[in-house]
């Protein structure tokens, strides 16, 4: 019976990895669009510039902070 709850907890834990894994490269994979398209480093909400230092944090990143900080506030309404 043991065996079965770790055999399943180690299912759930590679499906949590490989899902985390599949958005981090679908961030990256858009990035990369974004750079080839030359918009890279713009805000996709306002079009301004996103910070060098938020995106030396987050090389993905799509919004600036200021954006990001309201798209968060919305979800966690």
């Amino acid at each position: 019976m043991a065996d079965l709850g770790t055999d399943a907890m180690e299912r759930e834990k590679a499906f949590l990895f490989a899902s985390k894994s599949g958005r981090l490269l679908y961030h990256i994979d858009e990035a990369l669009r974004r750079i080839r398209n030359k918009t890279y480093g713009k805000c996709v909400e306002c079009g301004e510039p996103i910070s060098a230092e938020r995106l030396n944090a987050v090389p993905h990143a799509r919004m600036c902070i200021k954006c990001k900080e309201a798209e968060e506030l919305k979800k966690a309404k």
